[in-house]
């Protein structure tokens, strides 16, 4: 981790909980595709599924985006 603020316990645990809550949504969304990926039980009642899958791949990418920009820039 390159900070800003090298030492400083207060800006480190910010940093931290931000690449923590990014990680967090990442993985939530890909275990939610996945279960869409996988298995075929409930299809037939969510006449909605590729959009719900869009909407999943929007929150994947953004998380993605989010902790590759914070990295990058702190």
């Amino acid at each position: 981790m390159k900070t800003l603020n090298e030492g400083d316990t207060l800006y480190e645990s910010k940093y931290d909980a931000l690449t923590k809550l990014y990680e967090g949504q990442i993985a939530v969304a890909k275990a939610e595709l996945y279960v869409y990926f996988s298995t075929s039980v409930g299809v037939a009642e969510h006449s909605e599924l590729i959009t719900s899958m869009d909407s999943l791949m929007d929150k994947l990418t953004a998380a993605e985006e989010k902790l590759k920009s914070l990295q990058n820039n702190f």
